[in-house]
Formats: C-alpha cells, structure tokens, sequence
C-alpha cells in the first residue's frame, strides 16, 4: 500500500512538472504561485505551523498581519518551484540569479587560499538556484543534501543539480564526513544549510527570541580544517530573478574548541535571523525550527 501510494505522488508531481514546463516562463511562475496559495488553503498543518512560527518570530504583528504574511510564504515556495522545474528554459541563470560582482571576487580570492570555502546559508529564496548560479559562474560547488524517502524524488533532484554541475554529498552516506574534508582539501567550496531543527550534532543558540537546536558542521569544519567561512544569501529584485550577496565570516578566536564552534554558530545563525527578517516571505516558516527543545542543563545559548 505505501509502494502504491509513494507512486501515486511520484506521477501526480512528475504531471504538474510536465505540465508546468508546457508553460511560458511568466505563466509558469504565476500557475506556481497559484499552487502555493492553493498549499496555504488545503495543507492545513503546514498552514498551522506557519502562522504559529510568525507568531514567535513576530509578536508585534495583528493576526491578519501574519495571515497576509503566510500566504505570500506559500506563494514564494510555489513560485520558486516553477523557477527550478523550468531552469532548463534559463538561457543564462547567472543573469537570472545574479551575484553581487564583489562577492564573486571575494570567493575567488578565498579559493585561492587552497583550503576551499566553507558557504554558509540557509533555505531562503530560491536556494537551489543559488547554488546552480555559483557552479555555473565557474565555482566548484558541493553541497549536503538529505535522500528523499522516494529514491525517484532524489535523483529527479539530482539531475537537476547536476545541470550546475553542483555536487551532492548524501546524508546518510559512509565516510561523508571524510568526504567533506576531502571536497575543502581540494579546493572546492561546500555549501552547508544550517537553519533547520534536524538529527545532527548542534547547539542551541537564540533564533528569533528562542533557543533553537543548529547543526554546527560549518563551525567545526573551519576551525579544524582552516578553510575561511562565508555566508551567502539571495532575495528576489523589483526587476525579477534574484540577486546573491556573500560576506566573509570572521571566526571566534575562543581558545577553547566546544566554545568557540558554539560562539560561531550562535554568530551565523544572527546573519541567518536578519536576512529572514529582511525578506520574511521567503523563507521556509513552516519548518518546525523550535521542535527540538533544551535540557535543563542546556536552557543557556551556545551550550553543547
């Protein structure tokens, strides 16, 4: 039964991707749009987990605030996704996704250390784009990506990311975190997303007023491998597509390891928290970001 019913949702979303890329570009994004609106209306627990995530992240706000607020995250993520079932149209995606000619230099300024570049960033905008733009602008792009629980969703994934080419490492896998030293070792840049709840070594830092339970692979990673740490974030323009901006990150010079990597954590994840702020309609509120919650000995951000 769950065979049959796993192919029942593999060959509805293969008919809406095939559907969607009959469209012209704008008709597309639009239909995507109108299906992220659509999400808002029938998928009532994710709908339920949004407007209760506004609620912490943004007290202030009157309830039909947030409601306006809500579907306009919905209709983003439709958006976005017409944008990455279409990108194959995008004759150039670097002028679609464009980035910020000082942060193109910048990155090659650190590649050129030898020691690859640690690209923090969070799942906000259109952030597979974003990372399709870098490989295509002549960047060595690797990230970590999570198996779909449908092996066919993983490799329709894959092949898109691919295009780039941007290469995934897989959660999950033998020796990835021996991978992931090997991808920085030569030089290329590992791209990490770091802004949700999930089963991974973290700490609890604040996120939006709360402590909230973040992976710190990136931390770790710099400070035992040396590489230099970045974020980088992209946000839709007035004009259309997206621009990309990346930032160096200066690490924490705490002697002590288990402090520092929490001293850095703590301090990325503030980067992530004001971008969101800066664009809340674009990012993935209906994530349960808070599900995880502290010990007692752990309440105090930045404890392991």
């Amino acid at each position: 039964m769950r065979r049959l019913k796993n192919t029942l949702i593999y060959a509805l979303a293969r008919l809406v991707l095939a559907f969607t890329r009959l469209l012209p570009w704008r008709l597309a994004l639009g239909f995507g749009a109108a299906l992220g609106r659509l999400g808002y209306l029938l998928a009532r627990g994710a709908r339920h987990d949004t407007l209760a995530h506004l609620a912490l992240a943004f007290p202030e706000l009157a309830d039909d605030e947030r409601r306006r607020l809500a579907r306009r995250v919905f209709a983003h993520l439709g958006r976005a996704a017409a944008e990455w079932a279409c990108v194959r149209r995008l004759p150039d995606i670097t002028r679609y996704v464009r980035l910020v000619p000082e942060s193109l230099g910048l990155l090659r300024s650190l590649l050129a250390r030898g020691r690859g570049v640690i690209f923090v960033t969070a799942h906000a905008g259109n952030w597979e784009l974003m990372a399709l733009a870098l490989a295509r602008a002549g960047l060595p792009v690797f990230t970590i990506g999570k198996k779909s629980y449908d092996p066919r969703f993983t490799r329709l994934i894959d092949e898109t990311r691919r295009l780039g080419p941007v290469h995934t490492l897989w959660r999950g896998e033998p020796e990835l975190s021996t991978r992931m030293r090997e991808v920085l070792a030569a030089g290329n840049i590992l791209g990490l997303l770091i802004d949700q709840d999930t089963r991974v070594p973290g700490v609890f830092v604040p996120f939006f007023g709360r402590p909230a339970h973040t992976p710190v692979a990136a931390a770790a990673l710099a400070r035992e491998t040396g590489a230099p740490l970045v974020t980088g974030f992209n946000f839709r323009v007035p004009e259309g597509g997206y621009r990309v901006v990346v930032e160096e990150f200066p690490t924490s010079s705490e002697p002590e390891p288990r402090q520092a990597i929490a001293t850095d954590t703590a301090a990325l994840t503030l980067r992530i928290e004001r971008h969101i702020r800066e664009h809340p309609t674009e990012w993935v509120w209906m994530h349960r970001r808070w599900k995880t919650r502290p010990e007692p000995n752990e309440s105090r951000p930045g404890r392991a």
